[in-house]
């Protein structure tokens, strides 16, 4: 610990502390998302990181924050060698036995996405893309991550990742729906009122009720999510803001599903030049 300042150290606390509160919480979100994840990795998540990353088959790929597996196991099926990392033992357990068929394309490795050196330990220029879904928002840092896949990506390699949009989906956003008569037509309006945007420090909050512990979120604007990228070369040449339209859902309470003109999902491709 010798040499490491405050910044450092209270970083390494809180990182623990996250660690240890999704090694809490992995089985509850393995058994919840189920073999095809819930709405919003079937209707916004998956299908906007596929399209970004427009894998060919025998291409290598590196995931981060793998979670249970459920993207995985899709890129194996595309025909890609996967090397799927998590920060969570418990994690790569529970991905480990949903993807067991596919032992022959899919290594697992722990990596903490928030140290450079276990990322680049992985190997220089060694992969043609990485992805990560719904999991930098769920990261202290991401600068180290930038710096890594910078280095374990071939030149002209992408990174694909997913996040909670942080215009429009995070917890100082207030959902509402209004209702008014006009001349004989009842209008139901929903609208989104945000107080915070630039300025927010991470707090804890709910991903899926019923989960064991309350999780960390780190919320960046666009500026500080996209310039940690572009300082280390990448450009950006795609983007996705997928958004909920059409389906049927259980009306208990306001939710996503019901906003059709507002993406709770950003998905951007960036490239190494």
């Amino acid at each position: 610990m010798m040499g490491r300042d405050s910044t450092d150290l209270t970083l390494e606390m809180l990182n623990e502390e996250v660690r240890m509160i999704w090694d809490a919480n992995a089985p509850f979100w393995a058994s919840y998302m189920g073999a095809e994840g819930n709405s919003f990795h079937r209707l916004l998540v998956a299908p906007s990181a596929e399209r970004l990353l427009a894998l060919q088959a025998g291409e290598e790929v590196l995931e981060l924050a793998c979670g249970g597996g459920l993207f995985v196991k899709q890129m194996a099926l595309l025909g890609a060698r996967v090397v799927a990392t998590d920060f969570s033992s418990v994690f790569l357990e529970l991905a480990r036995e949903r993807v067991a068929e596919f032992e022959e394309q899919v290594q697992f490795a722990q990596v903490d996405a928030t140290h450079e050196e276990e990322i680049v330990a992985l190997g220089e220029q060694r992969f043609d893309a990485a992805v990560c879904n719904m999991g930098i928002m769920d990261m202290a840092e991401i600068d180290p991550l930038m710096r890594g896949l910078a280095q374990v990506l071939k030149p002209g390699g992408r990174f694909v990742f997913t996040i909670m949009h942080p215009c429009f989906n995070s917890s100082h956003v207030t959902m509402g729906v209004e209702t008014r008569d006009e001349s004989g037509e009842v209008i139901t309006e929903r609208f989104l009122k945000k107080t915070k945007y630039l300025y927010m420090e991470p707090e804890k909050g709910t991903g899926i009720v019923g989960q064991p512990l309350p999780q960390y979120y780190f919320h960046r604007p666009l500026h500080k999510l996209l310039g940690s990228a572009f300082r280390v070369g990448f450009t950006m040449d795609g983007i996705e803001e997928p958004a909920f339209g059409g389906i049927e859902e259980p009306k208990a309470r306001v939710h996503w599903p019901d906003f059709h003109e507002f993406p709770p999902v950003l998905a951007v491709r960036l490239r190494l030049a």
